[in-house]
């Protein structure tokens, strides 16, 4: 089985961009599982990555559980369902960028799909990027899908 990690954000054109990325795979429906991670960010100012806590691991998610997640991943899930993808849903809170390498890491994912905002070079200098932190971060392939 090929295993692949879909972080999704609140942008419904760049998950459903990392979904059709991950439904090209060769035989989607027979040889993937997809890993999907919704992080939220902390509210204080934490500069340590290990601050990272990895939330509810679910794979059993029903009709109510669904409706309580962001509409994003409700969407990557349906989506995903349709095509009859093996998927795990998981949330986490802490710095996204480390959060989802950590989550790569745990999983040993074979892949991560990653969606990524277009940004100026000034913006990618002063904001940074976590697409880029990921990149740089793990030792593992990333597709890197425009919105």
């Amino acid at each position: 089985m090929y295993t692949v990690l879909v972080p999704v954000d609140e942008q419904p054109d760049r998950v459903s961009a990392q979904i059709e990325a991950v439904l090209d795979l060769p035989n989607a429906a027979d040889d993937v599982a997809v890993e999907l991670l919704h992080v939220r960010k902390e509210l204080e100012f934490a500069d340590s990555d290990e601050d990272v806590e990895i939330g509810k691991i679910r794979s059993d998610l029903s009709v109510d559980e669904l409706d309580e997640l962001i509409e994003t991943l409700s969407l990557a899930v349906d989506e995903l369902a349709e095509a009859d993808v093996d998927t795990t849903v998981h949330t986490a809170t802490g710095n996204p960028a480390a959060a989802i390498v950590d989550v790569a890491d745990k999983f040993d994912v074979d892949e991560l799909v990653v969606g990524a905002r277009r940004q100026s070079p000034v913006g990618k200098v002063l904001f940074g990027s976590v697409a880029q932190s990921v990149i740089l971060d793990t030792d593992r392939p990333v597709k890197v899908v425009p919105a």
